[in-house]
């Protein structure tokens, strides 16, 4: 056999016979006949298998921002397209506005109609059943409020009176005194006039003379209008200066709520002193 087959042979020999020592041929102390389980290699688990272990460079996901937020960061990024429009008119910039402000439209658009959808179906927030804005139930409002107050005069003017303080050189006391003297007409209202310089107007050309009363009212400016109760003794300012119908009616309902005490009157007990 030649010499280059026989060295092959003779090194796998020792090879497998140095291999075989490393185990136990070799082994005096465990000798031929000893055994060893092969090493037992772990299968992984299923757990394992499903579930890809996390990388340690993974970040934990960012929280979601709240409607508030996108609202604001919403609003700063139409400032800054609109700032950079501004400066930098180019058609990319001038474009990129309008498309943030045509989106911003659009939504407030959408929350307006959903808006007025839920007012209808929700009578308890809507406002204009209180105080309507319609030219037509302004009307009827109006007519409905002013049929409510006349009642109410009708049935203050048979339980109080007025007193009528004006001095006769008062431009303000002249123009005052028909209007005045029309409304007592109207609901039934007892009128007591009363001249701080003894004259009359032409409306009341036969006024008393009070001044004691007057003083403890402390009457500085004419037209000046009480409203009195002989039952209780009681007086309770209705108002000073000239005034139109309306305001004279809003004051007089004013001053019977005082005189009923849903506000303290102004004076008590002095009708009688």
């Amino acid at each position: 056999m030649p010499l280059k087959p026989l060295l092959l042979i003779a090194g796998l020999l020792i090879a497998g016979h140095g291999m075989a020592s490393d185990q136990y041929y070799g082994d005096r102390e465990r000798g031929w006949f000893w055994y060893e389980e092969p090493p037992v290699v772990e299968e992984p688990k299923e757990e394992e298998l499903m579930e890809p272990r996390a990388s340690a460079a993974a970040q934990p996901a960012p929280e979601p921002l709240s409607p508030r937020e996108l609202l604001k960061k919403q609003g700063e990024e139409w400032e800054d397209a609109m700032a950079l429009a501004v400066m930098e008119p180019t058609p990319e910039n001038v474009r990129n506005y309008l498309e943030k402000t045509t989106q911003i439209q659009q939504q407030a658009q959408t929350f307006s109609t959903e808006f007025k959808r839920n007012i209808w179906v929700n009578p308890e927030f809507d406002y204009s059943l209180t105080r309507p804005v319609a030219p037509e139930a302004i009307i009827a409002g109006n007519q409905a409020k002013a049929e409510d107050s006349s009642r109410q005069l009708m049935q203050i003017a048979q339980e109080k009176g007025l007193i009528f303080y004006f001095r006769s050189d008062c431009p303000y006391c002249h123009r005052f005194a028909p209007i005045l003297k029309r409304f007592s007409e109207s609901y039934g209202f007892t009128v007591i006039p009363v001249s701080l310089d003894g004259s009359g107007l032409p409306d009341y050309p036969y006024p008393k003379q009070n001044g004691a009363l007057g003083h403890r009212l402390k009457v500085e400016a004419v037209p000046a209008v009480f409203m009195v109760d002989p039952d209780r003794n009681q007086v309770a300012p209705v108002g000073y200066g000239y005034r139109d119908w309306s305001k004279l009616t809003a004051q007089i309902l004013y001053a019977d709520e005082q005189m009923n005490g849903e506000s303290k009157p102004a004076y008590a007990g002095v009708m009688g002193q």
